[in-house]
C-alpha cells in the first residue's frame, strides 16, 4: 500500500553500487520527498544484485521466482506477469490504483484498489529528476535484455497503465508483492 522507501539516500548525480548497503534516491535529492513518496531505485540495486544483476547485463542464471530484492522478508518483487493480472483486476484501470488526490480530472486516482499509487516521478541517467506528481514508474523484476527490464506505469492525465521496458540505470519506485 505504499511505494517502498529503505536504504540511505545517496544523490541523484552517482550510480547506485553493489557496496553492501542499500541505496536510495530521494526526489531532488530532498529526504522529505522520500518520506512521502518513498524511494527510487535502480534496476540491480532493486533486485539487490541477485545473480550477478548489473544495469548493463543479463543476470546469469536470468532471476526466475520470488525475487525479493530490497522487499522486507515474506515480500518481493512483483513480475511482469504480476503487473499485468493486477491490471487486469482493475479493468487496466490506473485511477483504481492511484492513491486518492493523485491525477488529474479523467486521470485522478479513486484508489477503489487499495494499491496508493503515489506519482513519484523518476530520476534520469543523467541524474536529474522529472515527473514529481505527474506519473510513477514502479520496476519488476523482470528483465528484457542485458540494459533494460519490465516496469509498470501511472499516469497523472488518463486511465492507461502501461508495461514498457525501460532502461535500468533510471531511478524507479518499487512496490513489494506479498509472498504465497
Amino acid at each position: 500500500k505504499e511505494n517502498l522507501n529503505v536504504g540511505t539516500r545517496i544523490n541523484g548525480s552517482v550510480n547506485q553500487t553493489n557496496n553492501g548497503i542499500i541505496e536510495k534516491y530521494c526526489y531532488n535529492d530532498d529526504t522529505a520527498n522520500c518520506t512521502t513518496y518513498g524511494g527510487l531505485y535502480q534496476w540491480a540495486e532493486a533486485v539487490q544484485y541477485q545473480n550477478g544483476a548489473t544495469n548493463t547485463t543479463l543476470t546469469s542464471p536470468s532471476l526466475t521466482g520470488n525475487v525479493q530484492g530490497i522487499c522486507p522478508t515474506g515480500w518481493h518483487m512483483p513480475t511482469y506477469a504480476e503487473f499485468q493480472t493486477l491490471g487486469t483486476t482493475v479493468s487496466n484501470n490506473s485511477n483504481a490504483l492511484k492513491a486518492v488526490g493523485q491525477g488529474t480530472e479523467m486521470g485522478a486516482g479513486t484508489n477503489t484498489s487499495g494499491f496508493s499509487a503515489l506519482l513519484a516521478g523518476d530520476r534520469y541517467s543523467a541524474g536529474g529528476f522529472q515527473g514529481l506528481g505527474g506519473y510513477a514508474w514502479f520496476w519488476s523484476s523482470t528483465e528484457n535484455g542485458a540494459t533494460t527490464a519490465v516496469s509498470m506505469y501511472l499516469y497523472d492525465i488518463g486511465s492507461n497503465i502501461g508495461f514498457p521496458n525501460y532502461n535500468k540505470v533510471l531511478g524507479f519506485s518499487v512496490r513489494c508483492a506479498k509472498d504465497f
